[in-house]
């Protein structure tokens, strides 16, 4: 397994499971162009600043920094499922336990995310459970 390496800041003992390129479906009309890193802890969305590369090209892209966009806590997730928008077959849902959801377009091979997914969610210890 190769080292991923991050521009924010790694909680103690938590490890970056797997990246791939995505895109944050915010609506039908909005959506934002990054990356979808899994950690043993959560999930984290950093934007690529692809608007700075139009407007001053590769110098305007270097100094821009990628940021951290949105994050979900691994505890915080009650649903995980493959959904589609549009021709795109290839969407990754999560259900909060707040009732909200977050929905975003992977690039790559499924299999890989939802396997990377399934390996982090295996560690964390559920919030509550039936017995």
């Amino acid at each position: 397994m190769k080292n991923i390496k991050v521009k924010w800041p790694l909680n103690p003992q938590e490890t970056v499971l797997f990246k791939v390129n995505a895109v944050h479906l915010q609506s039908t009309w909005k959506a934002k162009q990054g990356a979808i890193y899994i950690t043993s802890e959560r999930i984290v969305f950093e934007i690529k600043p692809m608007m700075m590369f139009f407007l001053f090209g590769i110098i305007g892209w270097l100094l821009t920094k990628n940021k951290k966009s949105y994050e979900i806590p691994l505890t915080d997730i009650t649903d995980f499922k493959r959904g589609k928008q549009g021709f795109n077959k290839k969407v990754a849902e999560f259900d909060l336990l707040d009732g909200s959801k977050s929905r975003f377009g992977i690039t790559g091979k499924w299999e890989a995310f939802d396997m990377a997914y399934q390996k982090a969610m295996l560690d964390v210890k559920p919030l509550f459970s039936i017995k």
